[in-house]
């Protein structure tokens, strides 16, 4: 090489780095933690803000599960729907007059039985089969409400699960 000095290394000045003092430090292969602690805190705080708004309805004390075993033979009426009408026990009807009469004979029985065994009063079990629209089973319901019936049970399928 001509032109004298160079001792075959080449340098380069970069500008913005101070040849006299500490050197810059190489790149870094640690994670920086500070926008993942940014990002954790808005998400808890967005949590923190709609968790209130996810409760749906107003909260009530759920009624409790009860077996029809429970009850004494004879204090218990039970109402069935299908697609063909309401059964009291095994008896069909379609006409919410003759049902009505039925039903407050099948009551008054089991209030009797019931006060004869102690019990404060009949418990009607209300089953509607899975395959009937929901509209049937709501008629029903206001039919038994004209029996004043105090202890209504909805039955259900508690199925292998529980």
């Amino acid at each position: 090489m001509s032109g004298g000095s160079h001792t075959g290394r080449r340098t380069r000045r970069i500008p913005y780095k101070d040849d006299h003092g500490d050197h810059a430090a190489g790149p870094q292969s640690n994670i920086n933690v500070t926008p993942l602690v940014d990002v954790c805190l808005v998400l808890l705080i967005i949590f923190m803000v709609v968790t209130p708004m996810l409760g749906r309805g107003k909260d009530v004390q759920l009624p409790t599960l009860v077996e029809a075993s429970e009850h004494k033979e004879g204090d218990q009426v039970f109402v069935s729907v299908d697609d063909e009408g309401v059964w009291i026990n095994q008896d069909k009807y379609t006409q919410r007059k003759d049902f009505e009469e039925a039903l407050t004979t099948e009551i008054s029985v089991a209030e009797g039985k019931a006060a004869a065994s102690g019990y404060e009063g009949p418990i009607l079990f209300l089953k509607g089969d899975a395959n009937t629209d929901y509209g049937r089973v709501r008629v029903a319901m206001e039919w038994i409400q004209q029996a004043n019936v105090q202890n209504i049970a909805l039955v259900v399928d508690v199925g292998n699960g529980l």
